[in-house]
């Protein structure tokens, strides 16, 4: 199939590198940050920190749903957010030098 330009494959690889460089307009901090701590580690954490809480719950299950309940847990859960931040502030450093690379002109 080809379109005006050249292929369909050919249309695709331009518009991914048009949108690189929209969002490189951003900059590389805010990249990392949106892409990486808040788009990828925040949900991540969360759903660990969700995942920790139940997994605790489950194993005692006269354990009441409260924040007394819940306090032995937050240093682990304090712990886990600030890896899985630092983490996902690399991961997000990782994908801007991968989409640099890729789309380098």
């Amino acid at each position: 199939m080809t379109t005006s330009g050249g292929t369909t494959v050919e249309f695709v690889i331009r518009q991914a590198q048009a949108r690189w460089i929209r969002t490189r307009g951003m900059g590389r901090t805010a990249f990392v940050w949106r892409y990486g701590v808040v788009g990828w580690g925040l949900p991540c954490g969360g759903l660990s920190a969700a995942y920790h809480v139940i997994r605790a719950r489950a194993l005692d299950p006269a354990l009441p749903w409260s924040a007394a309940a819940i306090r032995p847990l937050l240093g682990s859960i304090v712990g886990l957010m600030v890896v899985v931040g630092v983490v996902a502030y690399l991961f997000g450093a990782w994908l801007w030098d991968f989409c640099e690379a890729r789309f380098a002109q």
